[in-house]
């Protein structure tokens, strides 16, 4: 089970937590430093002193969610606010934490209950995995995370639906959570984690791959092959065939086509049943 203090402490003893946009500005004390329009309780709960609208509440959860994606140490503060307790809650059960509102929070516990468990750390020991999630850390576009880890596109997207798949995360996970999860597990240490916009999918959606080069179009010809004619469109070559003989010439064989019609004499006498159809056809 997860350590709850213990990642509250790596949270608060980051390099950047005094530069988080939940802090205190140093002008104006009660204001938030990463946006001046913004109190301090701007990521407390529902349960606010008077009644505030629907409206506005929505107003405020989304202003209060755009700083935490700019802010330095979102993914740590979205670790300890996500870890479990030894009674099986979360950390921390109220308000906006690590860009996400408590509603959002319980419904990704609720799906990590109904996920598959998590794999163990040697399942993530392999350099390709640790390569893709350390560029996945640091960029999203599938092309560029693919670059930077130094494999092809198809094998990045694969790897990373295999990620969220052993972080025991669902298949609608987002790239935060999955990255919130891989921290949690200690998978990236010495990585700074670039924040998006929250619409970034874990498991990324069907890639088209680069379109190959066209081979050389240059047809390849031999002398028996005569070329096509340029330009204008295909003919067919016709190649003249040998001229053959109906018959073949045997030697004392009479040839009807060099004798005379008139001259019928020796094909009578080589066929005496048929003279009357000579005669008739001469």
């Amino acid at each position: 089970m997860t350590n709850s203090i213990a990642l509250r402490k790596a949270w608060e003893e980051h390099p950047r937590y005094r530069y988080r946009g939940c802090a205190p500005d140093v002008d104006e004390p009660g204001r938030a430093a990463g946006n001046l329009d913004l109190t301090l309780d701007a990521w407390s709960g529902v349960d606010r002193e008077g009644s505030e609208p629907q409206k506005e509440r929505e107003a405020r959860q989304a202003a209060a969610i755009d700083v935490c994606f700019g802010c330095a140490v979102m993914v740590q503060c979205a670790a300890y606010a996500n870890s479990i307790t030894a009674e099986g809650k979360l950390a921390e059960p109220e308000g906006i934490w690590g860009g996400d509102t408590a509603l959002a929070r319980h419904k990704a516990l609720i799906r990590a209950r109904h996920a598959a468990p998590a794999a163990p750390d040697r399942r993530f020991a392999t350099p390709q995995k640790r390569a893709v999630l350390a560029a996945f850390a640091v960029v999203w576009d599938p092309y560029e995370v693919a670059e930077r880890a130094g494999v092809d596109v198809r094998t990045a997207n694969w790897q990373r639906s295999n990620l969220t798949t052993l972080l025991g995360l669902p298949r609608t996970a987002s790239r935060g959570q999955l990255l919130a999860a891989a921290a949690e597990r200690g998978l990236l240490e010495d990585v700074s984690v670039v924040a998006d916009d929250g619409s970034v999918p874990a498991v990324p959606p069907p890639t088209r791959m680069p379109a190959r080069p066209d081979p050389d179009p240059t047809p390849v010809t031999s002398s028996s092959q005569p070329a096509l004619p340029e330009p204008g469109p295909y003919e067919p070559v016709r190649v003249p065939r040998p001229r053959r003989d109906r018959f073949t010439d045997i030697d004392g064989q009479l040839a009807l086509w060099e004798a005379e019609l008139t001259d019928l004499a020796p094909v009578h006498d080589l066929f005496p049943a048929s003279n009357e159809r000579l005669e008739t056809a001469a």
